[in-house]
């Protein structure tokens, strides 16, 4: 990359363009790294991409790629202490600032899912289908003109088939309905 100079922002901006295209990925763990959670560490790399053009030092790509890392983890700092003064000790609102869940969390979501499919395996047809347009965001009245039910039917349908989910998934979960 060439050196950029303060009295050409059209060179700087390409230069940083070009530095983002190759080392994103990179500044984003960093941000993620320091930062309470993945939202403070988005926060924190806009911060820094606002700094890179706006501020960048002139020189060479890897220096420039180093000073943005410093750059990004200032940032992610700044955010942090600024989340941890406005919420007191350590927050705990934020979702943790990790890419993918954890092993155990995937088999808690896979036993849930198994759990969800069995109780709904144990409701009635019409139940399970009021259910499922209810899910893909259908109204009660919508509901009526697919099913040629009555208002009557489809809230019964949806009350009986929820309290009836409820209770199937309690049991087969083992806790108490």
């Amino acid at each position: 990359m060439a050196a950029t100079t303060a009295a050409d922002p059209r060179s700087r901006t390409h230069a940083a363009v070009a530095l983002l295209e190759r080392h994103a990925r990179s500044f984003r763990r960093t941000a993620r790294r320091f930062s309470i959670c993945a939202d403070d560490a988005e926060d924190a790399y806009a911060q820094a991409v606002e700094i890179l053009l706006t501020k960048a030092p002139d020189g060479d790509s890897g220096r420039l790629a180093a000073w943005m890392h410093v750059v990004t983890r200032r940032e992610a700092l700044g955010v942090r202490r600024a989340r941890e003064r406005m919420l007191g000790a350590t927050p705990a609102v934020c979702e943790p600032a990790s890419e993918a869940p954890g092993p155990a969390e995937w088999a808690e979501r896979r036993e849930r899912v198994a759990h969800s499919a069995a109780a709904l395996a144990a409701l009635k047809p019409q139940e399970r289908r009021a259910l499922a347009l209810k899910a893909e965001g259908y109204s009660y009245a919508e509901m009526q003109a697919l099913t040629g039910w009555t208002y009557t039917k489809v809230n019964r349908c949806m009350a009986e088939g929820r309290k009836s989910f409820l209770e199937h998934f309690a049991r087969i979960a083992g806790a108490p309905a």
